[in-house]
């Protein structure tokens, strides 16, 4: 049977294409400049992988090291002995010059990577021994960009004399050289990529780490406006290590060919000489002097228009993360929407927060025009500057050969490219920013979170006694201002409870009155109060929320959690089942699903029963866990529970009357004059 539901689509009278767009500016001036990375605090949060304040100036010496090996004269004049010899060997004399480096350079990364499983736990050392692998590979890369330079001018000379000889001579000089310029490129490729998924990996661990101990994943979510962090581990960290380790060698490779390459053109380019007005001037290296004043002028004015880009990424993986959090709500809340015949709100809200997306991608597009629109025009003009500038000298010179016309050419593209490096990279280091912006953002918002608990006058200990006891205890409730100011309100006030062991407690009262408050008081998850709270040191605690969690696992796993599930028999698993009248889930032990969707309301809190009963904690705390059971499968949970574990000490927080049969003690909230929750305790 088909039942007529409002159908999405048939009620969208415009295409999502023909909604206006709305307007962000509010957003974007929201963020200051001051409050993005900078480039000092990008390179300090870089270098902890390498090792802190040392990698600084380990950094600036290695560096410096592969500069002098770059950029040597002598260096430089036994690589160029090197390719004659090359040249005019074979046989066994190539395998020498070719052969056993190679097979050195395969020895030292089959050691390497031996040395590494080896010694998991050195990793500052890998990570130097891999940085300066590659930066060796970009000094060779370099290297060969000045060996082509220097064959352009015979390959083309050999051209223009018509020399069919030294043609075919450069082109085995041309090959030997691509060659080793692809190998050289691959590797160089292949290592950035295996040293960006170790820091990477480095940093998953550290941030996840963080994020999940001490709660802080949940206090962010109570005490900070920290939208999507989950996004900023998983895919902010790849994309800032992909993003540094591509600028790091980019600017190394920029540097190293701006000194070769402008000792080159100095050589080569020579002076102008001309006379205006009866005045001879001479402009001595013009080329050189021209390539490097075009690119600062050109860096100057791509910066000022670029820079709103920056915002504008931060905004965009903001606003991006927004849009596919709603998406995943919809596929864990399906059930409920549908239920509701939502599914036109929820495509509604869809559209607007892809309109919030679209807007954001029209900024972007419109900042990328006004970027791409100047650096295009001044990587164009780069190619006509150096051929109208050294024109007039080449049909002026006779001397002047084509090899020394495309040898001049080559270098001063060179040169350009290197000292256009910033503008080339401009979009990538606003991204680099914008994504370093949002993990400094939940970095310290962690710290904060710490701090801010560290501060409370809410102090839970443990004791070696047993038993429950909350002192003098008020609970505030977090409330948020329209300037994302947090405020608290008192909720329950002055409480004192002694739970002793066996004790079964009841906490009724009407709702937002603190009863849940109460327990995550306990569970030393609220800082949000004042008093003192002694929980035991001995014996297992165990809490039963309203909405159990099931990971998407094995049921027998989902059963066994937090502990591995092999720690249990199966028939443990089965057993507890058949206690839950669950007997029907017993052949799916071993069936991976999501249990939190697949499942009813009832049958995940009778799951969640029979996780405590496999897991046998000594005190239970049960936040309306049975509210969406039948009065009568919550008393046989209850009576099953007492039987079970007679000497359980219980706190069970619910509106139903029945239970109280099950519980010794009762404790209740009721309105209090000064706008709180005052507590009442009674025996039953």
């Amino acid at each position: 049977m088909t039942i007529s539901t409002s159908n999405v689509s048939q009620k969208q009278e415009l295409s999502w294409e023909q909604d206006g767009l709305p307007d962000l500016s509010a957003d974007e001036r929201a963020i200051g400049y001051r409050d993005l990375a900078t480039y000092s605090s990008i390179f300090s949060f870089s270098a902890r992988y390498w090792g802190g304040l040392w990698a600084l100036i380990g950094s600036v010496v290695l560096i410096a090291f592969f500069a002098f090996l770059t950029t040597s004269e002598q260096v430089e004049e036994r690589f160029m002995k090197w390719m004659e010899r090359v040249q005019q060997s074979s046989g066994q004399d190539l395998f020498l010059l070719v052969g056993l480096p190679v097979s050195i350079a395969s020895f030292s990364v089959l050691f390497y990577r031996w040395h590494s499983k080896k010694h998991p736990e050195a990793r500052v050392v890998r990570a130097w021994i891999l940085s300066a692998f590659t930066l060796f590979l970009a000094s060779v890369s370099v290297k060969l960009n000045v060996a082509f330079a220097l064959w352009s001018k015979s390959f083309y000379d050999a051209i223009q004399n018509r020399n069919e000889p030294e043609f075919w001579i450069q082109t085995g000089v041309f090959t030997v050289l691509a060659v080793f310029w692809v190998l050289v490129g691959t590797y160089r490729q292949f290592f950035q990529q295996l040293l960006q998924i170790r820091w990477r990996t480095w940093l998953t661990q550290i941030f996840s780490t963080q994020y999940f101990d001490k709660s802080r994943f949940y206090y962010l979510s109570q005490q900070s406006k920290q939208e999507n962090p989950d996004q900023r581990i998983a895919e902010d960290l790849d994309k800032f290590t992909e993003l540094a380790i591509y600028l790091y060698f980019g600017a190394y490779i920029a540097i190293t060919s701006l000194y070769e390459f402008s000792k080159l053109m100095i050589e080569i380019s020579g002076d102008l000489a001309f006379t205006r007005f009866g005045i001879d001037v001479i402009i001595p290296d013009y080329l050189f002097w021209t390539a490097v004043v075009y690119a600062i002028f050109g860096s100057i004015f791509i910066s000022f228009v670029g820079r709103r880009l920056i915002k504008v990424e931060v905004l965009r993986q903001r606003y991006n993360a927004f849009f596919r959090y709603h998406l995943i709500r919809a596929r864990e809340y399906a059930e409920g929407i549908t239920f509701l015949r939502g599914e036109l709100n929820h495509n509604n809200e869809s559209r607007r927060l892809f309109g919030i997306v679209r807007s954001n991608w029209n900024t972007r597009m419109w900042a990328l025009k006004f970027l791409g629109f100047s650096s295009l025009s001044y990587n164009q003009a780069s190619v006509i500057v150096p051929i109208l500038l050294m024109a007039p000298k080449y049909f002026a010179d006779k001397a002047m050969t084509w090899g020394n016309f495309m040898q001049i050419l080559r270098t001063f593209g060179e040169l350009r490219e290197s000292l256009s490096w910033f503008i080339d990279q401009y979009q990538n280091i606003a991204e680099l920013r914008g994504t370093a912006t949002r993990l400094f953002t939940l970095e310290k918002g962690m710290l904060e979170v710490d701090a801010f608990n560290e501060r409370s006058p809410l102090i839970v200990t443990p004791n070696n006694v047993g038993g429950i006891a909350l002192g003098h205890v008020s609970l505030n409730r977090p409330q948020f201002d329209d300037f994302g100011v947090m405020h608290e309100q008192p909720q329950v006030l002055g409480i004192d409870w002694q739970i002793s062991q066996g004790q079964r407690w009841l906490v009724t009262g009407a709702s937002g009155s603190g009863k849940s408050t109460i327990l995550r008081a306990v569970a030393a998850l609220w800082p949000y109060g004042k008093g003192h709270i002694d929980v035991p040191s001995k014996g297992k605690i165990q809490f039963l929320p309203q909405r159990p969690y099931f990971p998407i696992a094995s049921l027998r796993e989902a059963l066994a959690y937090p502990a591995p599930a092999d720690m249990y028999q199966d028939a443990a698993y089965e057993t507890v089942l058949e206690m839950c009248q669950l007997s029907h889930l017993k052949t799916r032990l071993s069936e991976e699903n999501t249990w939190g969707q697949v499942l009813s309301g009832g049958e995940q809190q009778r799951l969640a029963f029979a996780r405590v009963f496999l897991q046998r904690p000594d005190y239970l705390f049960l936040d309306e866990a049975t509210a969406s059971l039948d009065i009568e499968n919550e008393k046989t949970l209850y009576a099953t529970l007492l039987e079970f574990l007679p000497n359980i000490t219980l706190v069970s927080v619910s509106h139903h009357e029945q239970l109280k049969t099950y519980h010794t003690h009762a404790l209740h909230l009721s309105a209090d004059a000064l706008g709180g929750f005052k507590a009442k305790t009674q025996t039953i």
